[in-house]
């Protein structure tokens, strides 16, 4: 299979060089795909209380993906192939040189560790769990490796494995759009009273809500429909309230002196993490203040 370390080095090099024929391709439409994917997962997630446009908002994104896609795809395609199926084509070839063991052999896992190596920046800047990101990195950068390897294998040529791509991309764009239309719609957690007790902290605000009903509120947002204009601190009382906003429950803070404060907090997040937030400004790209209960 692949390359032969008969005529020493050379032979290899020429088939195992670090250029990757049709890569950019596939790689392209790999992260057109995710990208497209994670969109469409996020219209189904937590959105805020912000209204997203549902339906217009998928039908705008697929026209994204349709008609600007390609562009983009083709352009992030030669970002990804320079900076990950180069190097491991460039790696492998170089181990299948000092081993016995030929180069395709070597792609799977030098292309492992090389995406072992760009996801600790990449969780750290993203702030996401380190096996998610590398499991992401892993899984775009597997179809080009695959594709590239085939191709040097076969000696196919770019144009060839471009051609060839077409019909399968088309695919995955399809298969795409309805696994991301398909993921299920967030619902926000069932809270009851005693879960609202505590410490609540983010975005420089924090509430303390007894269990006597008893609150204490720092740096509440006072909002004037455009932006936040000035903070509230103080002492009041606080109670559940079923439907803070539309069908969404929360709980609703009575402060003497912040009457213009941000008092009805929505609850978000999970039923193990959950969360209390307020929407101000514009209901469909308004600016947010997110709460997250403290453990203690």
């Amino acid at each position: 299979m692949g390359n032969r370390r008969g005529t020493t080095g050379r032979r290899t090099t020429d088939a195992w060089s670090g250029i990757a024929p049709g890569a950019e391709t596939v790689g392209g439409a790999a992260l057109l795909c995710a990208a497209f994917y994670a969109q469409l997962a996020a219209l189904a997630g937590e959105p805020y209380g912000r209204g997203y446009g549902g339906g217009i908002a998928v039908l705008f994104w697929l026209f994204v993906m349709c008609v600007i896609g390609p562009f983009i795809a083709l352009g992030l395609g030669y970002v990804h192939s320079l900076l990950f199926t180069t190097p491991v084509m460039a790696a492998s070839n170089l181990a299948g040189v000092r081993t016995r063991v030929s180069a395709p052999y070597w792609a799977a896992p030098t292309a492992a560790l090389i995406a072992a190596g760009y996801a600790v920046p990449l969780s750290l800047l993203a702030d996401a769990p380190y096996a998610a990101t590398f499991g992401w990195i892993a899984a775009v950068g597997a179809p080009p490796v695959v594709v590239a390897v085939f191709a040097r294998m076969r000696q196919v040529p770019r144009g060839t494995v471009r051609r060839r791509a077409v019909a399968p991309i088309a695919v995955a764009v399809v298969a795409t759009f309805f696994i991301g239309v398909d993921v299920p719609a967030y619902q926000p957690p069932v809270l009851g009273r005693a879960d609202y007790v505590g410490e609540w902290a983010g975005d420089h605000v924090r509430l303390e809500l007894g269990p006597q009903g008893e609150a204490v509120v720092r740096r509440l947002p006072v909002h004037d429909g455009f932006e936040v204009v000035s903070h509230c601190s103080g002492r009041g009382t606080w109670k559940p309230v079923e439907q803070a906003y539309g069908d969404r429950a929360g709980v609703a803070l009575a402060v003497p002196g912040c009457e213009r404060a941000e008092l009805t907090w929505q609850v978000a997040g999970t039923a193990q993490r959950p969360e209390l937030f307020v929407l101000m400004g514009d209901p469909d790209d308004g600016e947010t203040a997110v709460l997250r209960k403290q453990a203690g």
